[in-house]
This record gives C-alpha cells, sequence and structure tokens, in this order.
C-alpha cells in the first residue's frame, strides 16, 4: 500500500482532476479547498488585511505542507497508482465501464470523463517536497530537487521526473517547496489490475496525448528541470529574460535581472511540458496493453491544453443537441478550480481556462463567438496570490463575456483579486447555491463513447462550422465575423479545433 503520508500536492491540477472526476461518478462535490467553518471565516476575515500580509499568511501555510525529502526513498510508481485508485472507493463497485480515460490531466478531461460517467487515470503526480531556498536561486532550486529525485529514479524505472521551477507564477511558493513531477513510462500493475476489473469487454481506453512542449534540461536520461510553465510567457522568455520582467523583479524587491538559467552545460532540449505534457513511452505502452487485453484504444491528440477544453464544451453542446436539452448557463472555471458535478447537475456547458493569464484570457475570447447568448455566465478566476505582469485584473475578464449574458463571480471578488485569501473558500459554497437554485431536469446530461467519437468525426469534416448547428443559429442568419474562419489557424481557439481535433480523428488508434 502506499506510504500514508506521501501525498500529492493538493494545489496541483492533476490531483484535482482526479478528484473531480471521482466525485462526479459517485454524484458528489470535489472541494479543491477543504476546511473547518472556523477556518472559512477566518480566510473571510483575513481577506481583508493588506496584500502584502495576506501574502505572507499564504507563505507561512505552505511551508508546512511540504513533504518530508526523507520520504524519496519510500516512493513508487505502484504506490501513486494505489493511491490515484483509492480516490474510486465511493464509486458503485465491479462497474463495467465503457471507456476509461488515461493519460495527460487538464479540466477539459475532467468534465469528458464526468459526462462519459467513466474514470480518468493519470499519467503524472506533483510531489510538492518541503524546502527553502532563495527564490531566484535555480541552481540551489536544481540541487535540492535532484537530492529527491534521485533516489526514486534508481528505484523506479518506469518513472521520469521533471523539476518543475516557476519563479513568476508560483514565486510565493519556490521559497518553501520544490515540486517533483513524476511521470508514468509504463502502466503499472494496479491500473492494470484496474482496468481489467473495471472497463466493459471490449471497451475503448481513449488516451489524452497532449503534445504541448516545453524547453527542458536534461539532467540524466529520465530527469528534467523546466524553468516557467504555460501562461503568457515563452519557454524563451523565462531562460533569456525580458525588459517586462526585469522591471517587475525590480517591483518584486530582487535584485535578479535577465533569465534563469543552469550554468553547468546541461543540454536544453524541446520535451513534453512537465504539466500538461503526455510522454510517448506511456503512450505507446498503453497501446500495448490494450492490444494484449483486447480492449479499443482511441489516442485524443492536442497540441495544447486548451483543446481538450474547446473538445469537453463541443461534448456538452453535442450532448444538449442530441438529447433535445437546452443548457442552463456557461460555467468558466480555471486550472484547479473546477466542477464536473455542477455541470452535470445543473446542466451547464463547462469552459475550462487552463491558468488566469494572457493567454488563458485570449483563449476565452476567442470561445465567445461559440457560446450561446442570453445564458447565465459562471466565472470563477483562480486567485494564486501573486500579481504577475502576465495576469490579466479582474474586469477585463468580466469584459471579455459580458456581450453574452449576465455574469455571476464564483468564489472570486473582483476587487480583491488575484491576493484573495476567502476565494477558494467560497468557491464550492457559492457553486452549491446556484446548482440548488437552478437544478436541471432528469435524466442528467450523459454522452456515450460512441456519441464522442461519432463527435469528433463530424468535427473533423466540419470543423467550427459545425457550431451553427449545435447552437441552433440557421447558416444564413450566422454572423460573418463569429463564423468565419480566421486566416492564421495557431492563433485561434476555433482554428485548434479545426486542426488538432481533425488531427485526433486521423491519427486516432483503434483496434
Amino acid at each position: 500500500m502506499a506510504y500514508p503520508r506521501i501525498r500529492e500536492a493538493p494545489e496541483s491540477s492533476s490531483a484535482a482532476v482526479l478528484n473531480a472526476v471521482a466525485a462526479a461518478l459517485a454524484d458528489l462535490w470535489y472541494q479543491p479547498q477543504r476546511s473547518t467553518p472556523s477556518q472559512a471565516r477566518m480566510a473571510r476575515w483575513g481577506s481583508r488585511l493588506p496584500a502584502s500580509l495576506v501574502k505572507r499568511l499564504v507563505s507561512r501555510a505552505l511551508k508546512d505542507q511540504g513533504l518530508d525529502p526523507a520520504l524519496a526513498r519510500y516512493v513508487s510508481s505502484e504506490g501513486l497508482a494505489r493511491q490515484a485508485l483509492g480516490v474510486y472507493e465511493k464509486s458503485e463497485p465491479g462497474v463495467g465501464y465503457p471507456a476509461i480515460f488515461v493519460g495527460a490531466p487538464n479540466g477539459g478531461v475532467a468534465y469528458l470523463a464526468a459526462l462519459l460517467r467513466v474514470p480518468f487515470l493519470p499519467s503524472h503526480f506533483l510531489l510538492s517536497v518541503a524546502d527553502s531556498t532563495p527564490v531566484d536561486d535555480i541552481r540551489a532550486y536544481q540541487r535540492s530537487g535532484a537530492a529527491f529525485i534521485e533516489p526514486i529514479l534508481d528505484r523506479n524505472p518506469d518513472l521520469h521526473a521533471v523539476n518543475h521551477y516557476d519563479p513568476v507564477h508560483d514565486r510565493f511558493m519556490v521559497e518553501h517547496v520544490n515540486h517533483v513531477r513524476l511521470k508514468l513510462l509504463d502502466m503499472p500493475e494496479a491500473y492494470r489490475r484496474f482496468i481489467r476489473e473495471h472497463l466493459a469487454p471490449g471497451g475503448t481506453i481513449f488516451f489524452v496525448d497532449c503534445e504541448y512542449y516545453w524547453h527542458q534540461y536534461e539532467i540524466g536520461p529520465r530527469h528534467h528541470v523546466q524553468v516557467g510553465g504555460l501562461g503568457g510567457y515563452a519557454d524563451e522568455v523565462y531562460l533569456n529574460g525580458s525588459d517586462e520582467l526585469d522591471t517587475w523583479l525590480e517591483e518584486q524587491g530582487s535584485k535578479h535581472r535577465g533569465g534563469w538559467t543552469l550554468p553547468d552545460g546541461y543540454p536544453l532540449h524541446k520535451g513534453r511540458e512537465s504539466e500538461w505534457g503526455t510522454l510517448p513511452s506511456f503512450r505507446d505502452a498503453s497501446k500495448r496493453f490494450c492490444d494484449q487485453e483486447q480492449f479499443q484504444f482511441t489516442a485524443i491528440h492536442g497540441t495544447h491544453p486548451e483543446d481538450f477544453s474547446a473538445l469537453a464544451y463541443t461534448a456538452y453542446l453535442w450532448e444538449s443537441r442530441l438529447h433535445e436539452r437546452t443548457p442552463q448557463g456557461i460555467l468558466i472555471d480555471c486550472f484547479s478550480q473546477i466542477s464536473p458535478t455542477a455541470a452535470i447537475r445543473s446542466g451547464l456547458l463547462p469552459l475550462w481556462l487552463p491558468f488566469n493569464c494572457d493567454d488563458s484570457l485570449e483563449y476565452l475570447a476567442r470561445m465567445v463567438p461559440l457560446m450561446p447568448t442570453a445564458k447565465p455566465i459562471l466565472l470563477s478566476l483562480l486567485a494564486n496570490f501573486t500579481q504577475t505582469p502576465d495576469l490579466p485584473g479582474a474586469q477585463t475578464w468580466y469584459q471579455i463575456v459580458a456581450k453574452v449574458g449576465s455574469i455571476s463571480w464564483i468564489g472570486t471578488n473582483p476587487e480583491r483579486y488575484p491576493i484573495d485569501l476567502a476565494s477558494r473558500f467560497d468557491y464550492l459554497p457559492q457553486l452549491q447555491q446556484w446548482v440548488l437554485a437552478h437544478p436541471t431536469g432528469e435524466p442528467r446530461p450523459k454522452l456515450a463513447p460512441s456519441d464522442l467519437q461519432e463527435m469528433m468525426l463530424y468535427l473533423a469534416k466540419q470543423g467550427s462550422t459545425l457550431f451553427t448547428y449545435l447552437l441552433d443559429v440557421p447558416e444564413e442568419d450566422a454572423h460573418e465575423e463569429e463564423y468565419e474562419e480566421p486566416d492564421d489557424k495557431t492563433d485561434s481557439a476555433v482554428g485548434q479545433m479545426d486542426e488538432a481535433i481533425a488531427s485526433t480523428e486521423g491519427s486516432q488508434d483503434t483496434m
């Protein structure tokens, strides 16, 4: 069994996706921030304090949550897999699920798995190790990470480690914890056993193959260091620096300038991104397992986590059209604040944002023309307690979606965002209150695996023009600006769906 104190970081996106799917299967609520009523009251009181003091309080709390580095010798791929599977104990045992999602975690996958009422098995796990280093000292961070990583890799040839260092978005965290993401290279026996016992004969493994790339230092064959992560800056900016980041560092009281690089000549190459990317070795291992066990294997490819968000949004629209259901509203949530349970119970269209930075704002703006109008908008932004240069203000997000319908802030206080201590505690109660007031009629939304596959075929053929049908917009009345395909498809979420999801159909592997 898993060592009880080795746990995935609660703030990680992979833990959030896993727990949110398990909660939805059991018709329960996933609570991103666990707390007692007294802790929630204290957080609401603390939100009134000056921002600098709030950040110190959050930083102190994080300091006590890191894993003991001495636990490295107990970490195993099997233990991590068994711990992940433990979240499904409240689901009905022995069910012959028609499909199971396996691979890279992201919010879009959480909503897809919940809509199909099937489990999700993650391909990687984030461990936040207790470690106090100067926030801009990448060399000290790398050395501490290596001391934890090397014993793990020595004992687990089926794991790949990425030491993830983000001195911008995670600035208040890296002073106290060292982020180590462990990725599967092979399918653990615990996963194999779970699939044999719970996937129906001839059922489908939907493999989430996210091909999002990022420059990484190669410390060893299975040991990389990644600087920065998804947001408003490219990987090269983290390595080389920029005037904007130097100005921001000066405002933070830091003397560091010019990006963050390792000085020891480690080779730098593009690999699958730490948080969102899937390792090809694990994809191949999953395909071999399906061939051996005579399960269907369908790889869903995407070049960015946004692709899976767009796919999930489309699937909920497709389901509502297929079953003549009218969506009650649009749930826009972010990073680890996700709730498939809310989408299922109230018939909401979920649009998940990978993060709260400029790139996700641009993605949201590109998706607005594909939203039904005059529908309530539930807008939830992640308060990450750091005002970075690539983080738009709350009102900027508001203006993007105000043209669609009335907006309800969920958890987020726009006047305090992003340094809002109460937002994490208010998110679930406010969402539950809205859902309680807007229950969906029975039966609840549900999609069969074959329906999802049929939808992907239509997307491959029709791309964004499919939305004129899904949104019930007559072809002759469709607004040209809304549905015109952009010249540069790589700059458009609709273009991403036309290209990335079209390539999904072309490259999916099905027995």
